[in-house]
């Protein structure tokens, strides 16, 4: 099973999360979302009307929703599931990464993460599944905010990432793709031109295309091809996408293999 741990849901979003999970079930894959929120009835909503289950914390007090979403992950985790991590955290602090993982590791569950919050660097020894930051995010996490890097080099700031215990990091470049790194090579593929709405839910819609097509056995380039296609179609949609278009966009995305001589 997977389990979506969605901690930005309020009145007004329904969170990274929800989203998603919402994907994932377009790509016919069950998942459970839960989190800490009081302010989740529009998430919940969403999630009733595409039928997928969900189990918020309402708890004002976020030091006992926290062990309360905690005791519900072990209680309910088991060898061979996915805890999702998406968002940001409302109201509570990045450490919180670290006790979610150390979770998921004691379980011996996978973990998928996509937060902007340089705690991920210390969940990398617990050896997550999928680790998805956008260019923005990897530059502060390693201090180079200030610099100008090139696509190569921000692909060798997430192969380091890979090197100190990551799976695999799908590094979002925005207008120019994406690449997913693992620890002997990468693939970097640019997104096609398409006409721009907004980048509500293209995250959550390139990571949950991954990580459907990793639990399909696709191969990483097709992988990677279809996830950027999926979200430029959200991009150009007012909401997620419907995949029905999809194909249409992938067959104009071309991947280059990136190889490191060295794994360190």
């Amino acid at each position: 099973m997977i389990y979506i741990a969605n901690l930005d849901a309020n009145k007004e979003q329904i969170g990274e999360g929800t989203q998603i999970a919402l994907v994932l079930k377009k790509l016919n894959l069950d998942s459970i979302v839960t989190g800490i929120s009081i302010d989740a009835q529009k998430a919940k909503q969403a999630l009733k009307q595409a039928k997928i289950e969900s189990k918020f914390i309402e708890e004002k007090n976020t030091t006992i929703g926290q062990q309360e979403l905690l005791d519900y992950l072990k209680d309910n985790l088991k060898m061979g599931d996915i805890l999702v991590v998406a968002g940001k955290f409302v109201g509570i602090d990045p450490d919180f990464l670290i006790d979610l993982a150390t979770v998921a590791a004691k379980n011996m569950v996978h973990t998928v993460v996509d937060v902007p919050y340089a705690r991920v660097l210390d969940i990398l020894p617990l050896h997550p599944l999928l680790v998805k930051p956008n260019r923005t995010e990897l530059k502060a996490w390693y201090g180079k905010q200030d610099e100008t890097l090139s696509i190569k080099d921000e692909i060798e700031l997430a192969h380091d990432m890979v090197v100190q215990g990551a799976d695999h990091v799908l590094l979002s470049l925005g207008k120019d793709g994406a690449a997913i790194v693992n620890l002997m090579h990468a693939y970097l593929a640019a997104a096609p031109e398409i006409e721009f709405k907004n980048n509500q839910g293209t995250g959550a819609t390139i990571l949950a295309t991954f990580l459907a097509g990793m639990l399909k056995n696709h191969v990483p380039v097709r992988n990677l091809a279809d996830s950027i296609a999926a979200a430029s179609d959200t991009a150009r949609k007012d909401d997620l996408t419907d995949f029905k278009e999809v194909a249409e966009l992938q067959k104009l995305i071309m991947a280059e293999k990136i190889t490191f001589e060295e794994a360190k």
